[in-house]
């Protein structure tokens, strides 16, 4: 397996994954998690996001005067940045530049980290653990990473709500657990135990463990439309830290921090 280049999906991903109420349930979990390392104290941080694509959530950081280094090994959705970083006035505080996730600690454009985004990159990554220790290196002493990755127990429970017991063993057995070609299913969606006991070896201490979506992928649409998209989002927060509903989340949220 090949790290995945987004290149051909990220129009795509941009509605998907960014947009609507599943993007509106993503920002709050991460402004509230991160509030902490971002309020209160007035300082402008140096941000690197790490297979950043098009930037929507390291933008707004830029917006409220930090520094940002955008990275990704895709032209089309480092393009789609660019768009936003022009539109917005941004372009004395970010920079955009490809390269891979392995390459940030050598290349000298890029300082060490107060904060280090890494959104929904790992699960498309050959090697994970290894990916989670080069970015522990990439920050400051005290920095921050925050990390999200699809959650591979939601994966499994849909597939047993839908009665797919027969993929979900195929998927178990091969390693494999894309969808197909164009899919947003990741090949390798982590398990977040194993994930948090990487998190521990790179020598890293977790702040704030959160789910983002913990019910509303299991809602039918008809339910959800009934709904104000403030209720929901509004529940998401208070039940994104609860157990077992955290556990069932699409997408797990790590704050994690270099000693």
């Amino acid at each position: 397996m090949a790290d995945r280049n987004f290149d051909d999906l990220a129009q795509r991903f941009r509605k998907r994954i960014y947009g609507g109420l599943k993007g509106d349930i993503r920002l709050a979990v991460l402004n509230r998690d991160l509030a902490p390392v971002l309020d209160g104290k007035g300082d402008r941080l140096n941000v690197v996001d790490a297979g950043g694509g098009q930037g929507q959530f390291a933008l707004d950081l830029a917006a409220a005067g930090h520094r940002v280094w955008l990275t990704d090994i895709s032209v089309e959705m480092l393009d789609l940045a660019r768009e936003q970083v022009a539109e917005r006035g941004l372009g004395s505080r970010v920079q955009t530049l490809q390269l891979p996730l392995q390459a940030l600690d050598s290349d000298p454009r890029i300082p060490s980290a107060d904060l280090l985004l890494c959104h929904a990159v790992l699960e498309w990554l050959e090697q994970p653990q290894q990916a989670l220790v080069h970015l522990a290196q990439c920050l400051v002493p005290g920095g921050y990473l925050s990390l999200t990755f699809y959650n591979r127990r939601a994966l499994e429970f849909r597939l047993l709500q839908r009665g797919s017991l027969r993929q979900l063993d195929r998927n178990r057995n091969s390693g494999d657990w894309g969808g197909h070609p164009g899919s947003l299913t990741p090949q390798n969606p982590l398990l977040p135990e194993e994930v948090m006991g990487w998190v521990e070896q790179a020598g890293l201490s977790l702040v704030a463990h959160s789910g983002i979506r913990c019910f509303h992928d299991f809602m039918t649409p008809e339910m959800r439309d009934k709904l104000p998209p403030a209720a929901i989002v509004e529940k998401e927060l208070e039940y994104s830290r609860v157990d077992p509903y955290r556990q069932l989340a699409r997408y797990v949220h790590l704050l994690c921090r270099r000693a």
